[in-house]
């Protein structure tokens, strides 16, 4: 790779048949393993593995949707109905959920940084190009986070809850703050198909998720973050009457609130609301 991106692994003969071997068998077994709240959280660690595991065997290149193999592990990192809305978490279960959602995550920042890291400094207009040129692989995984953070949100808030005020302090902020983050890049992909014709209809998709989760979304955003998402996106009145405008519109009203309790709170500097925004 001519010095780009950080170093990978070598395998052996032996080493890549056994990675290969675990991809298939992890495609075969992929099915089996719904029973149980905690045997669809290790079928998820193991699609981690095994997308680790290729990145492995072919650094020149980033997995596949449209590949076999790529396709079996793509599909298992972002099948949210399966590891967010189909497991019975609790507010106990806030780490291993936070968990899931870092793994996917870690998939997604995988694609956009591809060889686009030099001397410890991202090139923004590689990734830019990267997601135009993997925004089939994005439009599975990036709903998938959307979701996570929505369920992490929620189960956040019912941890607050139980926590005295005096324990408020000694939760781990770590896992929000990465979520903090993803939502801005969410909402950054979701201004984007406003802006480039490139990116085509599945990627775009992303604006009805955003747009269902909004409101759940805001809750756990500082009131600085909610406005610098508003920022990068198109006022919903530049858009024709329609299905997307209506969309945007669910967003920038849940965006727009200056309403900050809980998480919104946690660890914010906000300071007072804006002036102007909703209640």
């Amino acid at each position: 790779m001519s010095g780009r991106g950080a170093p990978v692994a070598t395998f052996n003969g032996w080493q890549r048949f056994a990675i290969v071997w675990f991809l298939f068998a992890l495609a075969a077994l992929a099915p089996l393993a719904r029973a149980g709240s905690d045997l669809p959280l290790t079928a998820h660690a193991q699609a981690g593995q095994a997308f680790d595991g290729l990145r492995s065997l072919h650094p020149e290149e980033m997995p596949r949707l449209a590949d076999a193999q790529g396709g079996v592990v793509l599909r298992l990192l972002g099948d949210s109905a399966r590891f967010v809305d189909d497991v019975r978490y609790t507010p106990e279960d806030l780490a291993a959920l936070s968990q899931v959602c870092d793994r996917t995550r870690a998939a997604i920042t995988a694609y956009t940084s591809f060889n686009a890291v030099q001397q410890g400094v991202a090139d923004a207009k590689v990734v830019v190009q990267n997601v135009v040129d993997y925004q089939d692989e994005l439009a599975v995984l990036q709903p998938f986070v959307a979701r996570c953070i929505a369920r992490q949100v929620l189960l956040a808030e019912a941890m607050l809850q139980k926590l005295g005020a005096a324990q408020t302090s000694q939760l781990r902020l770590g896992g929000l703050k990465r979520a903090q983050n993803s939502l801005l890049q969410l909402y950054a992909g979701v201004a984007s198909c406003f802006a480039d014709p490139r990116f085509g209809p599945s990627y775009c998709a992303l604006l009805d998720t955003m747009s269902e989760l909004a409101r759940v979304h805001a809750r756990g955003l500082p009131l600085v973050s909610r406005a610098f998402a508003l920022r990068m996106l198109p006022p919903p009145a530049q858009l024709a009457t329609g299905p997307q405008r209506e969309a945007l519109q669910r967003i920038v009203d849940a965006l727009g609130g200056i309403r900050c309790t809980g998480l919104c709170l946690l660890g914010s500097n906000d300071g007072p609301p804006p002036a102007g925004g909703k209640p």
